[in-house]
């Protein structure tokens, strides 16, 4: 049985982190600690945290892979888990966690995904959620991302951190894991309960930043070698997702190009054509979970979303590439 210490993450989340923690507390296994890292609303976290946590630490400043890096460094176990402090573990989850690793020792880190359930009834939490579970529920064993949500590290790989990410710094690491030769794998069974609400405005600019971080991540650790790699596209993104967000902003082009006499008709049709093909089985998903009517009104947020996500990967790789341009512009002046 491997020593544990679970980081919990809290940022303003007096909402939900003594669900959180009361979740973890109710583990079957017993052979854990509790760090909570509280960076947000001090004092009534502190105060919920003292009641489940074995350590408490306070924090100035409020990027999330700092907070997890400062937990990493308190932590005493033999393997390190994050949980973020809005989701929810099952009695089972440390037990699995516990398993995998003590019959893969060859393996460095382990992530899962979220459940089905989600609590919030709203259209974007409930379209959020499924969506993550869709997309997750794809992947292979082997992995190259770590997902914030649910995931463990050996304590001996802890110690490699990727914190020039402010959103997808858990992506950014699971990429630098891989690029040092670590194994990382997904456990399918390994599910958590996400209590994040969504918002049209808090959907939108969750679904911009994090492409946005994706592009410099996917330009500093070369994953062009990636794409198409082990059964996937892109860290957790399949293939057709890629071609989709691709395809959107084309298909808006198109469009333009069709209102101007720029482009004809058949053009048109067809590009919405493939972009229903690529999304079908995602849209049938959503449809067999929550009805017609929601799987219908996803078309069209869906599409929306690609959108969004076509403009946070451009405008990613625009400020990457202006940035080092300015440092290449700075280092020829300081050049004597």
């Amino acid at each position: 049985m491997l020593y544990m210490s679970v980081i919990v993450p809290a940022y303003n989340s007096q909402d939900t982190i003594e669900k959180c923690l009361r979740a973890i507390k109710k583990s079957t296994y017993r052979d854990y600690e509790v760090v909570v890292v509280n960076c947000g609303n001090q004092n009534e976290i502190s105060s919920i945290a003292n009641k489940y946590a074995d350590k408490v630490i306070k924090q100035q400043g409020i990027e999330r892979s700092h907070t997890r890096t400062t937990g990493i460094k308190a932590a005493s176990g033999e393997i390190i888990v994050n949980i973020d402090s809005d989701v929810i573990i099952k009695p089972d989850t440390l037990t699995k966690i516990d398993d995998y690793f003590s019959h893969h020792p060859g393996v460095d880190a382990l992530t899962g995904l979220l459940s089905k359930e989600h609590p919030n009834p709203d259209f974007f939490s409930q379209y959020k959620n499924l969506y993550m579970h869709y997309i997750f529920r794809k992947l292979p064993e082997k992995v190259t991302f770590l997902y914030g949500s649910i995931y463990a590290i050996r304590d001996e790989t802890a110690h490699i951190y990727a914190s020039d990410i402010k959103i997808a710094d858990d992506t950014a690491l699971g990429q630098k894991l891989v690029s040092c030769g670590k194994k990382i794998a997904f456990l399918r069974d390994l599910e958590v309960i996400h209590l994040k609400k969504y918002t049209l405005l808090s959907f939108v600019k969750n679904d911009f930043q994090i492409p946005f971080d994706w592009a410099k991540i996917f330009l500093k650790y070369k994953g062009w070698k990636q794409l198409g790699r082990n059964k996937t596209g892109y860290a957790h993104s399949p293939k057709e997702q890629l071609i989709s967000v691709v395809l959107a902003p084309a298909i808006f082009l198109v469009l333009l190009g069709t209102l101007f006499g720029y482009a004809s008709i058949p053009v048109l049709l067809f590009s919405i054509l493939a972009w229903l093909v690529l999304n079908f089985h995602f849209l049938a998903f959503l449809m067999t979970e929550r009805g017609p009517i929601f799987g219908i009104s996803a078309v069209f947020i869906t599409f929306i979303d690609n959108m969004v996500m076509a403009m946070g990967i451009l405008c990613g790789f625009a400020t990457t590439f202006m940035w080092g341009l300015k440092k290449m512009v700075k280092l020829s002046f300081d050049t004597p």
